[in-house]
């Protein structure tokens, strides 16, 4: 509990004063601590920065159901362009959790000025395209879809996943609705090019 109660404090931090300007000495009187004992659960700033980007991942993936995933049985009997609206709105979903959209927040506002920012958005960006390749490795192997190149699909449909979401969101703060249904126009104009059979 002690840990979490450091993330949740460092997160707090980070939102209202930015990442870079924050110190252990800021979380360890945030997380009502001495800052002896907060050396004693984390050897750095970076540190509480990356248990905090796979701890806050993982709770809001448990609250927002989104456990291990069966690619398998996730594909079966269902069409490609299902399978797509499907994950991709459980990835936002997941994302809109209040503590990983605040996280996500702090993160992309930092990324071009901040290493850890960077090294997070990287992470990210590369877990999502390998979960995409095994999502498309399943979907072939059950002749949903027909890739020629699974790999360079994957990483075509994340990116443009990725790209969209960038956009909803600055679409969002921006008070416009210029990204309205750009999500489902790509995942519909995808699909069709590889559904097996059409």
């Amino acid at each position: 509990m002690r840990k979490e109660k450091i993330l949740e404090a460092t997160l707090e931090l980070a939102y209202e004063k930015g990442l870079g300007r924050i110190s252990m000495s800021q979380i360890a009187e945030r997380a009502g601590l001495k800052k002896s004992s907060l050396y004693s659960h984390f050897d750095s700033k970076e540190e509480i920065v990356e248990k905090m980007y796979l701890y806050f991942r993982e709770q809001a993936k448990i609250n927002n159901g989104n456990t291990v995933t069966d690619y398998g049985q996730l594909v079966e009997g269902r069409t490609l362009r299902d399978i797509l609206l499907f994950v991709v709105n459980s990835y936002k979903k997941m994302n809109q959790d209040p503590r990983m959209n605040m996280f996500y927040q702090v993160m992309e506002a930092e990324r071009f000025v901040n290493k850890m920012a960077a090294d997070i958005m990287v992470s990210e960006t590369k877990t999502m395209i390998n979960a995409t390749k095994q999502l498309f490795y399943a979907m072939q192997a059950k002749k949903i879809a027909e890739f020629p190149n699974p790999d360079a699909a994957a990483i075509s449909f994340a990116m443009g996943v990725h790209a969209i979401f960038e956009y909803e969101m600055d679409s969002q703060m921006a008070e416009s609705s210029d990204a309205e249904g750009m999500m489902e126009q790509f995942i519909t104009e995808f699909s069709s090019h590889y559904q097996k059979g059409e």
